[in-house]
């Protein structure tokens, strides 16, 4: 099978700008993934080309890079299944990283952020108190089973639209492993953990789901919203994210409807009198559109059936 790999070129050592080479493989089996490709290139064609990679069975994520506009691990990438109209495969680096050289790109940013989380056990007795290791039922340990499988290839970091436009949010994968040990029974430090994360922005997530698509299957969102939640139930709530999720929630309970007014008080505070002079403006241009909203909502019809379901989910509300 004959293509062409369209390899991004750069090296921040000599270069000023990247520019793009244009590889032809010509000799490879049909079934070859990305990663194959590229090492054919690079061992028979231009040893120059650089790119991360150790296991080649998608366990230990170094070969992260974007595919034809898409985030996923080369050597879990079939070439078949990602040529193009033109027959070739566009390889960059990871979006949201600095390029290093070629496809390699400074992890510094992604590590700091898991570092920074303290990802190991942290219980509250010591080993020596225990004559076995300490034990985990397994209802607990299937909660952990899933982002145990997380193998920080850093694709959902790169996928991630929030981390594009504020460096400052801690991604997903992080996010995922805070969740790993603030549900894990073992350890201590959950409410330390917490306050932690909420700091390194965890409400900036926009629930875009963006970060689904997992080489690996973790699906970090659902363990957002877990470490949402798990802020709120350790009383993590004087900040814009956790009272703005707590009154929605409140309003759509007690009208079954999205009660706008009553929601931009209470992100902002209803006594942050500076906050709230600042949304002045906007309420004037929604009045001036005729898009201002009502001051009071009639509940919706059987509303009472909404609150069941807030109250059965035991969903926390302001």
């Amino acid at each position: 099978m004959a293509y062409t790999l369209d390899i991004f070129r750069y090296d921040q050592a000599t270069d000023e700008v990247p520019h793009r080479d244009r590889v032809e493989i010509t000799d490879l089996p049909d079934t070859v993934t990305v990663l194959d490709a590229l090492e054919h290139a690079k061992a028979e064609i231009d040893g120059s080309i650089s790119f991360r990679r150790s296991c080649r069975s998608a366990i230990c994520g170094s070969c992260s890079m974007n595919i034809n506009g898409t985030t996923g691990l080369a050597c879990k990438t079939p070439v078949k299944s990602v040529l193009k109209a033109d027959r070739s495969v566009q390889v960059d680096p990871m979006p949201n990283f600095q390029p290093m050289k070629d496809l390699v790109v400074h992890m510094d940013p992604f590590w700091d952020k898991y570092t920074r989380l303290k990802p190991y056990l942290q219980p509250a007795d010591r080993d020596e108190d225990h004559e076995r290791e300490r034990r985990v039922s397994p209802e607990d340990m299937h909660k952990l089973v899933a982002v145990a499988n997380c193998v920080m290839c850093a694709t959902c970091y790169a996928l991630c639209p929030v981390v594009s436009v504020d460096p400052s949010f801690a991604g997903p994968a992080a996010i995922a492993y805070a969740y790993r040990f603030i549900e894990d029974v073992r350890d201590s430090k959950r409410k330390e953990r917490a306050a932690q994360i909420s700091d390194d922005y965890l409400w900036l997530c926009a629930h875009c789901y963006a970060c689904s698509y997992c080489p690996k299957h973790v699906d970090p969102h659902d363990d957002i919203i877990a470490v949402k939640r798990a802020t709120i139930e350790e009383g993590l709530t004087d900040a814009p994210g956790p009272r703005h999720a707590l009154v929605v929630a409140k309003t759509v309970k007690q009208t079954g409807m999205l009660h706008e007014t009553e929601v931009i008080q209470g992100t902002v505070g209803r006594f942050n009198i500076v906050g709230l002079f600042k949304t002045a403006p906007f309420g004037m241009r929604l009045a001036l559109a005729g898009k201002m909203p009502p001051l009071f909502l009639k509940p919706v019809p059987k509303v009472d059936e909404i609150r069941t379901i807030f109250d059965t989910l035991e969903a926390p509300t302001l």
